[in-house]
C-alpha cells in the first residue's frame, strides 16, 4: 500500500475514533463473549506480570482503572461472572495456565474419569472456607454448580448433567453423554464457586461470598465502580493489600490520563497509541500478551451479501496487514483465520482464499457484472440497482471504528459503497444476535473455556429454533455441523485440534465472515505495582500477591 493511501487511512481512522470519545460501554458481555455473551472465551500465551516481591500485609489500597466493568455483581447476570475472578472474589475448581491448560485450584490435581467417560470424580482441597467462614465441602461445591446450571443458560449449554454427588470432599459429576472438555468448563468462571446457602436476594448489588483473596465491599450501579477489601481468612496465603478500588471509565483515553497523571495505580484496556507512549518509560510497566480474541466482520447472507463474489471482493479489498501494523500501531496481529494467531489452530498453515488482492477483487466484480454505470464511483448490482452496505460498529473497543473506517476506504477503491453505523455496544450486540445487520464488527474471546469448539458452534453452527445459537447470519454448512457433532465425543487433544482446523478452513472457503485482527491484551501499571497478571484467558487480574514494591 502506498504511503499516500496509508496516510489517508490513518486520518480517516482518527476521525472515526474521535467520534467515540466518552461513549464507551462498561458492559463486557458481547465483548468478552460467547458462549461471551452467549462474550467469551483460546489456547496459549505467556503470562506477563510486573516484577514480583513477597507479599507483605499492609494498609495499602490500590486503584485500578478499567474500560470494562460488570453491569451487576451477580455471577449469573449475562457475563458478569468474568468479574468474579477478575476482582479476586471467587475462584474455580481449576485454573487456566499460560497455555490455557486447566491446573489445580480449589480441587486437587488428581481426578478420575470412568470407563464410560461420563463420570468425573474430583477431590476438593481441605482447609478452604468461604469469606464468611463456611467450610468449602464437596456438597457446598455441588450446590454452587447446580445453582449455576439451574439459573444460567450459558452454564447449562456447557454441561448436560445427569447427576452430581458429594461425599465429604469427594465430588462426582456424571454427564448424560461423554463431555471431552468438562475439566475445562470447571475452570470457566461461569462455574466460580460461592456460598449459595446464604440469602442471594441482593446478590446483584452485594455480590457473592466466594473463596478469593478479596471480598466485595461496595458497588456503584451508576458507574460500575467496585471496591473490594481483604479476605481476612483467605486460605492460600497472606493478602498484601487492604483493598482495591476498580474505577470503570468511559474510554481508553480517560484511563490513560488517570494512570499517567497518577490518580490510579494501574489501567486495563488502554488504546494502542497510549500503550506506545508508555513503552520505555521506567515509571511504568507494560504487561502485554497476545490474546485469544478475534475482531470479526460478521456478514449477513440474507440480502445483497448473499452473493459470494461480493463478499470475496470486500475481503480481498481490505489490507488487514496494514491495518494491524500501521493503523493499530503494531498492537494487533492481522486476521487470517477464525481463531487467533496465539492459538494452535492453523494460523500459519491454513489457506487464506481471500488474502489482500484489490486487483482480483475488481476483476471478479467485473466478471460478475458489478459495474459503475452512472459514474458516481460505486458499482451497481448486476441488475443495475444502486446499493450500499452498512457496517455496524460499537464504541467499547478503540480499534473497531478504526477498522471500519479503513474498510470503507479500501472498498471504495474497488467501487463498493460502505456506510458506517455507530451504535452502543449493547445495541450492536443485540443486532448481531437478532440478525439485524449487513456487516457488523464485533470482538469476541474465542476460548473462554480453553477450547474453542463450543464458541465456534455458537456463532457459526447452523441456526436451530429448538436449540438456538447466536448465528443469525444465515450461514450454514453441513460439513461444519458434522464436525461440531464429532467434537462432542472427541477426547484426544490432537484430534480435536485437527477437526477444529478443518472447520476453520471450510468457513474460510465459504467466505462467510471476515477475520480482521487479533488484539493484544494490555495492562499498564506504575513501576511500583506488583502482582497484576495479564494472560490469554483474561480472567486473573489480581491475587493475594498484588501489592506495591515500596
Amino acid at each position: 500500500m502506498k504511503l499516500k493511501k496509508i496516510t489517508a487511512l490513518i486520518c480517516a481512522a482518527m476521525l472515526a475514533a474521535s467520534a467515540f470519545a466518552g461513549c464507551g460501554s462498561s458492559s463486557d458481555s458481547a465483548d468478552s463473549s460467547a458462549a461471551s455473551s452467549a462474550e467469551s472465551t483460546a489456547a496459549s500465551e505467556a503470562s506477563e506480570e510486573a516484577e514480583t516481591t513477597e507479599a507483605v500485609k499492609g494498609d495499602d489500597v490500590m486503584t485500578i482503572a478499567s474500560i470494562q466493568g460488570s453491569a451487576t455483581l451477580d455471577p449469573l447476570n449475562g457475563y458478569d461472572y468474568w468479574y468474579m475472578l477478575r476482582y479476586g472474589v471467587c475462584e474455580t475448581l481449576f485454573k487456566f495456565d499460560e497455555n490455557m491448560t486447566p491446573q489445580s485450584w480449589l480441587a486437587e490435581e488428581e481426578y478420575t474419569l470412568s470407563d464410560d467417560q461420563r463420570t468425573w470424580t474430583f477431590t476438593i482441597k481441605d482447609g478452604i472456607t468461604f469469606s464468611n467462614g463456611t467450610e468449602v465441602t464437596a456438597d457446598a461445591v455441588k450446590q454452587s454448580i447446580e445453582y449455576a446450571l439451574e439459573n444460567s443458560q450459558v452454564a447449562a449449554s456447557y454441561i448436560d448433567v445427569e447427576t452430581i454427588e458429594a461425599d465429604g470432599q469427594t465430588l462426582s459429576i456424571t454427564t448424560v453423554d461423554p463431555n471431552p472438555i468438562l475439566i475445562y468448563y470447571m475452570a470457566d468462571p461461569i462455574f466460580c464457586i460461592y456460598d449459595v446457602t446464604v440469602d442471594l436476594t441482593n446478590i446483584a448489588d452485594e455480590g457473592p461470598i466466594g473463596t478469593g483473596p478479596f471480598v466485595f465491599e461496595s458497588f456503584d450501579v451508576s458507574n460500575g465502580n467496585v471496591s473490594v477489601v481483604r479476605n481476612e481468612s483467605y486460605w492460600d496465603g497472606t493478602v498484601a493489600l487492604a483493598g482495591i478500588d476498580f474505577n470503570i471509565l468511559t474510554d481508553p483515553a480517560s484511563a490513560y490520563f488517570a494512570l499517567s497523571g497518577g490518580t490510579v495505580d494501574a489501567a486495563y484496556g488502554l488504546d494502542m497509541t497510549n500503550v506506545n507512549e508508555l513503552t520505555g518509560n521506567s515509571d511504568f510497566n507494560i504487561l502485554s500478551v497476545a490474546s485469544g480474541r478475534t475482531d470479526f466482520g460478521f456478514m449477513n447472507l440474507d440480502g445483497v451479501l448473499e452473493d459470494k463474489v461480493l463478499r470475496q471482493a470486500i475481503m480481498q479489498a481490505c489490507d488487514k496487514e496494514t491495518y494491524a501494523e500501521s493503523l493499530l500501531l503494531g498492537q494487533f496481529d492481522p486476521g487470517i483465520t477464525p481463531l487467533s494467531s496465539a492459538l494452535p489452530y492453523g494460523y500459519d498453515e491454513l489457506t487464506d482464499v481471500n488474502a489482500y488482492d484489490p486487483e482480483n477483487a475488481a476483476k471478479i466484480l467485473d466478471e460478475a457484472g458489478y459495474e459503475d454505470t452512472n459514474g458516481d464511483g460505486y458499482r451497481e448490482t448486476p441488475d443495475g440497482e444502486e446499493f450500499e452496505i452498512t457496517i455496524t460498529t460499537f464504541s467499547g473497543r478503540a480499534e473497531i471504528p478504526t477498522l471500519a473506517a479503513a474498510m470503507q476506504m479500501d472498498c471504495k477503491e474497488v467501487g463498493i459503497h460502505l456506510e458506517i453505523q455507530n451504535l452502543e455496544q449493547s445495541v450492536a450486540w443485540n443486532n448481531l444476535t437478532s440478525g439485524e445487520y449487513e456487516i457488523l464488527l464485533m470482538s469476541i474471546s474465542m476460548c473462554p473455556s480453553g477450547d474453542p469448539a463450543g464458541i465456534l458452534q455458537t456463532y457459526f453452527g447452523t441456526y436451530d429454533e429448538e436449540n438456538p445459537n447466536y448465528n443469525k447470519s444465515g450461514y450454514s454448512n453441513e460439513e461444519v455441523d458434522a464436525l461440531f457433532e464429532e467434537l462432542k465425543s472427541t477426547f484426544d487433544t490432537d484430534e480435536r485440534i485437527e477437526k477444529i482446523k478443518e472447520i476453520e478452513q471450510l468457513m474460510m472457503d465459504d467466505s462467510a465472515c471476515m477475520y480482521l485482527a487479533y488484539p493484544q491484551l494490555n495492562f499498564c501499571t506504575k513501576a511500583t505495582v506488583t502482582g497484576i497478571t495479564n494472560t490469554i484467558s483474561d480472567y486473573y487480574w489480581v491475587s493475594a500477591e498484588t501489592g506495591f514494591t515500596e
